[in-house]
């Protein structure tokens, strides 16, 4: 069991230079010279043991990492063990405080140990990982019963817990299913929990996981894990070395409207930053602050689809695609110039587009361009599609060449060797999402045409690599088409990759995997003879 550090010090990254850590634990029998540990918190990165709760037989330790201008090292701190290891409860108290290491057992008297070198006033835990029961390996894992572990800033949390009736099960927090769990039953009375009694461990396939195997377990040997019924699934409890990595929530952002693109970008010596699209009147610009994204600047939009970050050469620029017109009746998308003396975006182009739905930003043999996906004029989807060219004379963006589109949804430029591309995501003729998107060349100094490609309302287009080998995929949303009888109305359709051959000159198909775009992001909303 693990979880990020960050999910206990949300505010402050330093652990509690005074605090206990309160356990209620069961040990079998050990071998003499067996470790096995309780908690420990290790640096993601470097593996590098911060804190650590262990013990053997004979010892119970207490490690953690001391940092001065000589260096880092780890220090110990080890207790006589008060005969942990015999099949019994026990709850003990650490307490460290200053340069006094204190341990209480079942509350009895405490074993206070001075030690040298006390624990540090300054120990950083960003980045790092809490580990229950284990060291993130294999070795030293716990084999024991844990009834409460808990972690108490301050000092000593012994008057908390003492003097009790029952002191080896001593109370501090403790969930409340576990809070009549008294180890064995007292007075004659029967266990009301199913608690280290008939527990069975199957063996083989996978079997059923219902009311009547829950909290069951099952070995899966082929997997070397042990899982755990709950409910109607089993979960692992102990599973074979394995490196993963997840993706955990680290915020909500509060958005005044929903949100239809997000741009991360980072602004030198200033910091790191986010851009929302949003559909009502503003969009936000947010600042990565003291661990989290805090509101910065509020821009005004209509209703904006997507945010374009570029820089050319120490100008730094954010590009907002704006789907309906502002309060005149007039069409324009912004480019917004980053003010170093203002320390804020301000208004620097507008530029006259048609329902746009994104900016892409690239850079030709030293020339800079942007390029807007007009996605309809009116009822009208076959529109051009406009390819702006930087001009280092006025310092504008001017209109260097157009490309007819239908319902043009996405830009993508990328690179192969000397040879650049844009390639558009075509989404809707008027009739129908069955409508071909087309990947270009720039040949001759204009972009040309290269390869066609079927799609059914394409909502995106990404380009990959895979070692040397250069893919192409693109996001189909939605099939239509307005003159079958029976209307093809379905979410669920195929998406594509396709790979460059190098031989044919060409992007091939690859793979179909089937996707569903619930009609968010690639159906647009249109009339088709009053429907």
């Amino acid at each position: 069991m693990s979880f990020p550090a960050s999910r206990i010090f949300s505010q402050c990254d330093l652990f509690p230079e005074e605090f206990s850590i309160v356990v209620t634990l069961r040990v079998p029998h050990l071998p003499p010279k067996r470790n096995e540990y309780l908690l420990t918190v290790v640096a993601e990165e470097s593996d590098l043991l911060l804190l650590g709760l262990r013990f053997s037989p004979a010892q119970l330790h207490f490690l953690f990492l001391r940092e001065d201008t000589a260096g880092a090292w780890q220090t110990r701190v080890s207790f006589r063990s008060p005969a942990l290891v015999d099949s019994r409860w026990h709850t003990l108290v650490l307490a460290v405080s200053a340069g006094i290491f204190s341990l209480t057992t079942d509350c009895g008297l405490p074993v206070d140990i001075m030690a040298d070198v006390p624990f540090p006033a300054t120990l950083s835990v960003r980045g790092a990982r809490f580990f229950v029961g284990s060291r993130r390996r294999a070795k030293g894992l716990f084999t024991g019963l844990v009834r409460q572990l808990v972690l108490l800033p301050g000092s000593d949390a012994t008057p908390r817990l003492c003097p009790s009736r029952n002191a080896p099960l001593a109370v501090l927090s403790i969930p409340r299913v576990l809070q009549a769990l008294t180890g064995k039953p007292e007075d004659n009375e029967v266990l009301k929990y199913p608690y280290e009694t008939n527990i069975r461990v199957t063996l083989g396939p996978r079997p059923p996981c219902t009311e009547m195997e829950d909290a069951q377990f099952w070995f899966d040997a082929s997997r070397k894990g042990l899982y755990l019924c709950v409910g109607n699934e089993w979960v692992s409890v102990l599973a074979a070395k394995e490196r993963l990595d997840y993706v955990e929530e680290h915020q909500n952002l509060f958005t005044n409207s929903e949100t239809l693109g997000i741009e991360v970008f980072r602004i030198p010596q200033v910091g790191l930053f986010v851009a929302t699209a949003n559909r009502k009147a503003t969009s936000a610009v947010y600042k990565w602050t003291e661990g989290k994204f805090v509101s910065y600047q509020n821009i005004p939009t209509h209703q904006a689809q997507a945010w374009r970050h570029f820089t050319i050469g120490k100008k730094i620029f954010l590009a907002v695609a704006n789907f309906e017109p502002d309060e005149k009746g007039q069409e324009f998308s912004v480019i917004y110039k980053w003010s170093h003396r203002k320390l804020k975006f301000t208004p620097y182009q507008s530029i006259a587009t048609h329902s746009a739905r994104d900016w892409e930003a690239f850079e030709v043999d030293g020339e800079h361009f942007l390029a807007v996906a007009n996605h309809r004029e009116g009822d009208n989807h076959n529109i051009d599609s406009v390819i702006y060219k930087w001009n280092p004379a006025t310092r504008l963006f001017e209109a260097n060449q157009t490309i007819a589109t239908s319902g043009a949804y996405d830009w993508e430029f990328f690179s192969v060797g000397p040879y650049s591309f844009l390639v558009v995501a075509n989404t809707f003729n008027g009739t129908s999402t069955k409508v071909h998107s087309h990947l270009y060349i720039r040949l001759l100094g204009s972009f040309q045409l290269f390869q066609s490609f079927p799609t059914f309302g394409a909502a995106d287009w990404e380009v990959f690599h895979i070692g040397e080998r250069i893919f192409l995929a693109v996001a189909n949303s939605h099939s239509y088409d307005v003159e079958m009888q029976v209307q093809n109305d379905s979410y669920v359709i195929n998406s594509v990759i396709y790979e460059l051959n190098v031989t044919a000159q060409a992007f091939v198909k690859f793979q179909d995997i089937l996707t569903c775009s619930g009609g968010r992001r690639g159906l647009p909303a249109h009339r088709v003879e009053g429907q």
